[in-house]
């Protein structure tokens, strides 16, 4: 997964701290950033002013710069015709384009000069999609991107996100979404999330849900991210889902096995996610597994199957539906209630793994 931020020229940031955030974000592993002129919010004049300086310095980080392009923009920044070359001497890399004609991104993605194409993935249709494909973009320089929404109540559903990101991505085309960060930004200062349960969510729990989900590209939509919160995305894991959970066992066998990381078997299960290397790794380790806190199974506890259950001995498991008590499974952490919604994306054969407290 890739990782950015947004800078927004002339708005809330002095050009010095834009300076550096530019610079925390690359220090963090974070390598795309996308520039957006907020009108009629920003200052233009400062906006224009600063814009070269901050270009020349992401450059120089080597960051992936993606400019946001609007008809409006455009008259503001006098540019009547879109001259790919001229972008590409600027370094930018990737060009978000509203309101153009799906025909019209097909033609601009299959130019020669290597500039991506970045259209909005939360307004379009299947009609849109269809004739966009119609026209055989080049899909290696072609993107989308669902929308910040910065009113509340109005970012997007979970399950519209995904149908559209679904679709997308069975056509061959990459996706991003924005998360909000607590440094929020004009006018309204609620965040700028893609989906609207990102809005109040810990940055940390909703860049790990994009990362469960498959998303592609993940930004800081918001104009102050908090160091933490930079380090939190700049150190995503990419391909597998992380469940921050607690221990439950103060047993040091069970607590090194689950700090491993594990795959989910291909045959899943009707009532928990089974670990395919639970057992492979207890033996491993070459000690018996005693039973202990083998009480009523509860959703979202983390069991690991203890010397009473013959051959199963280290199998882990995490629970999605209500199971009695048994006296060959221990209940040996338990995931964190807010994060137990991420249970459902740990599908047949994704990487997962428990982050404890």
């Amino acid at each position: 997964m890739e990782k950015g931020i947004t800078i927004y020229p002339g708005l809330d940031n002095s050009p010095e701290e834009n300076l550096q955030l530019l610079d925390q974000a690359a220090d963090c592993g974070i390598h795309r950033v996308f520039f957006s002129l907020m009108l009629p919010y920003a200052n233009l004049r400062q906006a224009k002013s600063e814009l070269g300086k901050l270009l020349s310095f992401a450059r120089k980080l080597h960051m992936d710069i993606i400019a946001a392009l609007t008809p409006d923009v455009m008259r503001a920044l006098h540019i009547s015709h879109l001259r790919l070359e001229a972008f590409r001497l600027m370094g930018i890399h990737t060009l978000f384009l509203k309101n153009f004609l799906p025909e019209d991104l097909a033609e601009l993605s299959r130019n020669p000069y290597g500039i991506h194409i970045q259209f909005s993935a939360s307004r379009l249709t299947m009609n849109e999609l269809g004739r966009l494909l119609h026209e055989r973009p080049n899909l290696q320089q072609l993107e989308a991107l669902h929308n910040g929404y910065d009113r509340e109540g109005t970012g997007l559903s979970e399950e519209n996100l995904i149908r559209r990101t679904v679709m997308l991505h069975r056509s061959g085309i990459r996706v991003s979404a924005f998360v909000p960060s607590s440094g929020r930004r004009s006018p309204f200062h609620a965040g700028i999330p893609s989906l609207e349960m990102h809005r109040h969510m810990p940055v940390d729990l909703a860049c790990r849900h994009y990362a469960a989900i498959g998303m592609d590209s993940v930004f800081f939509a918001d104009s102050k991210p908090s160091p933490e919160e930079l380090h939190a995305l700049g150190s995503l894991a990419q391909g597998e889902i992380v469940l921050r959970a607690r221990f439950l066992t103060e047993d040091d066998l069970q607590r090194q096995l689950l700090r491993h990381s594990f795959t989910a078997r291909i045959d899943e299960a009707r009532d928990a996610v089974r670990a395919m290397e639970g057992t492979a790794i207890a033996t491993v380790l070459g000690r018996t597994i005693l039973p202990e806190n083998t009480v009523e199974r509860r959703i979202g506890d983390i069991t690991i199957d203890n010397r009473d259950c013959t051959g199963f001995m280290g199998e882990v498991q995490i629970i999605k539906r209500p199971s009695p008590a048994s006296s060959r499974t221990n209940v040996a952490a338990r995931i964190h209630e807010e994060e137990a919604f991420l249970i459902d994306y740990v599908i047949p054969g994704k990487k997962f793994r428990f982050q404890f407290d």
